[in-house]
């Protein structure tokens, strides 16, 4: 499993720089603008674990990055991702950083209990974010039974439905043509899903796409069964504790989300579940 474990160094300053005052709001705006400035990140045990990180980005399409804290309402996801690149997706203009807890009372995908699928984010744009960076913020309390994430490489995923002979499933990912929709994308994205040594995949765009334009392969659950199972057998649960963070592929490699539990404490409202903090970058190492 590609890991990585920051020095004491690295993570002290880490957790000095989400002290501050704003640490975050200072943070997005630094990253937006192109104005990150900090020494420590010209120092030596910076440069080192960064050239850790970028081979092990490089061999892997994925790293888990342990020993920092979860710190500043997710600044310190910022300052580790900064280890790959420096340019930043924006949402709503100024912000970087989104939280997600997740909840027994929604259906919402990135809030809900349910098991999650194997996907890429934000599929339906022209030009998707390249890196999606998740920190843990509270483990699921179900763990290690529940909220496991998992890393499906693109080529391990299509030798494996070569060896299980899913020559229509490969077909359906590599030669045809495919409308990817959601809420936000009224027009959808339309092309074919692995193409250039590059996927873009979600079971839910592609099904809101069925159910709006009805020109999908009658097929298409057998396809999503085939693609599910053959990510399950090319990956590994990774379980992130609190502060640990997860950088993946967000073209070479679909990503997982286990279901979740919750702990009450007064229902229906108090209650515990696992907390992330998600952001996507722009660019990767080269």
């Amino acid at each position: 499993m590609p890991e990585l474990i920051v020095e004491p160094t690295v993570a002290n300053w880490i957790a000095s720089c989400c002290a501050r005052a704003d640490a975050l709001a200072d943070l997005e705006l630094a990253v937006l603008s192109g104005t990150i400035a900090d020494g420590f990140l010209a120092s030596t045990p910076w440069k080192a674990l960064q050239e850790r990180a970028i081979a092990l980005w490089k061999a892997h399409d994925h790293l888990i990055v342990r020993g920092v804290p979860a710190a500043g309402e997710g600044a310190s996801l910022i300052l580790l991702a900064l280890v790959l690149c420096r340019r930043f997706k924006a949402y709503r203009s100024d912000k970087v950083v989104k939280h997600f807890r997740m909840s027994p009372w929604t259906t919402d995908l990135s809030h809900t209990l349910q098991e999650g699928h194997f996907h890429t984010d934000i599929n339906t744009a022209p030009e998707p974010p390249l890196v999606t960076a998740i920190q843990c913020r509270l483990p699921d309390p179900g763990a290690p039974a529940y909220g496991e994430v998992r890393v499906a490489r693109l080529p391990d995923l299509l030798y494996a439905l070569h060896r299980s002979g899913a020559s229509r499933t490969l077909a359906f990912l590599q030669d045809a043509d495919v409308t990817m929709v959601n809420e936000s994308s009224p027009g959808g994205w339309k092309g074919r899903i692995v193409s250039d040594e590059r996927i873009r995949f979600h079971p839910e765009t592609l099904r809101a796409a069925q159910r709006r334009y009805g020109d999908l392969p009658s097929d298409l659950e057998e396809h999503l069964q085939a693609i599910k199972t053959a990510a399950l057998a090319v990956s590994t649960a990774i379980q992130l504790d609190a502060g640990d963070a997860l950088l993946v592929s967000n073209t070479r490699a679909l990503h997982y989300r286990g279901a979740c539990s919750v702990v009450y404490h007064s229902f229906p409202r108090r209650f515990t579940t696992r907390e992330v903090y998600v952001l996507h970058l722009l660019d990767e190492p080269t």
